[in-house]
């Protein structure tokens, strides 16, 4: 998720501006409850969803020289949307940056590009390399959300992460330039890939090869199977809310701080994963941050480790 400061402007103003952009599938007044995964959030001013990246760029354009506030939103699966209305705009790049491509390999080398928009679900890639033969982005499996989230978070598990085999990079800054950036470039981290200022993924690039399509998919319903057994798959959450210290658990601290199954309202410090905080029906922003709050406070009490949040908190 990246976000630009507002400015104060009156929504007569810009609202009727923003209306009479072409090529813009626009909400107003949108919860964002609807919108991320938690199933928490009051409403923004405004979702756009550019039909195309000249959209998207002329959008761009358009908000910075106006000062007005905006955020690019995924599939909210990392983010917590606060209880308060978020005065601006919420970019999803579902329409504008949703091409898989896989790119003919050079003659001689067994690695193949694959071209893949910021806005592609992960399932869904999965689904097309698995349909294809191409390994190399298992340790996605099971994992919700974009592209584009995935990367900037540097998504994974015990197997990986989306980075692995991630080759470059194109990302767009906020006067709608497009530049391509190799992994070399990229400060990369556990759970973190740090972009030039103000910018954001468009598409990227990975490395794949070709595997046997029913050995893939053996993979993945295995790997499906396990996190039902270990992670509270049925109930609106944004996954694991901490990053793991190292050589830590932040799960195994929670649970051993005695926190599992702890209660704010609705939201709940997951009996089954003490790093999962889930919406048991109406749970508010405010729950959820409370229930990080006494994770935090208690784990560095008892263990003397400060968690560092893994979700975005907006607002």
């Amino acid at each position: 998720m990246h976000a630009v400061a507002a400015t104060s402007w009156p929504h007569t103003t810009w609202t009727a501006a923003l209306a009479a952009l072409p090529d813009l599938d626009l909400w107003w007044n949108e919860p964002l409850a609807r919108h991320t995964t938690f199933r928490v959030g009051a409403p923004v001013t405004c979702l756009a969803r550019p039909l195309s990246e000249a959209a998207l760029q002329n959008l761009l354009r358009h908000l910075r020289r106006e000062g007005i506030a905006y955020f690019l939103l995924g599939a909210g699966s990392n983010l917590l949307a606060t209880d308060k209305p978020w005065d601006g705009v919420a970019i999803q790049l579902t329409h504008c940056c949703r091409e898989i491509r896989l790119e003919a390999p050079e003659p001689g080398v067994e690695a193949q590009s694959l071209r893949v928009g910021a806005g592609v679900k992960l399932a869904r890639l999965l689904r097309f390399c698995v349909q294809q033969g191409l390994a190399g982005l298992e340790a996605v499996i099971g994992i919700p959300g974009t592209v584009g989230g995935a990367l900037v978070m540097n998504a994974g598990t015990r197997g990986g992460s989306i980075t692995d085999v991630l080759d470059s990079v194109s990302v767009m800054d906020a006067s709608g330039e497009r530049l391509e950036l190799p992994k070399s470039q990229l400060a990369i981290g556990y759970r973190c890939v740090t972009l030039p200022e103000q910018s954001f993924i468009v598409e990227a690039r990975f490395s794949v090869k070709s595997s046997d399509p029913q050995q893939l998919r053996e993979k993945l319903q295995v790997a499906m199977r396990q996190r039902r057994q270990t992670q509270p798959l049925g109930w609106p959450s944004a996954g694991c809310v901490f990053k793991n210290p190292p050589g830590q658990s932040a799960g195994a601290l929670i649970d051993r701080a005695g926190l599992k199954g702890l209660r704010c309202g609705d939201a709940e410090i997951s009996t089954r994963h003490g790093n999962w905080i889930i919406n048991l029906g109406h749970a508010s922003a405010r729950d959820v941050l409370t229930l990080m709050h006494i994770a935090e406070e208690r784990v560095l009490q008892e263990f003397g480790i400060q968690l560092e949040r893994e979700i975005k908190v907006l607002g």
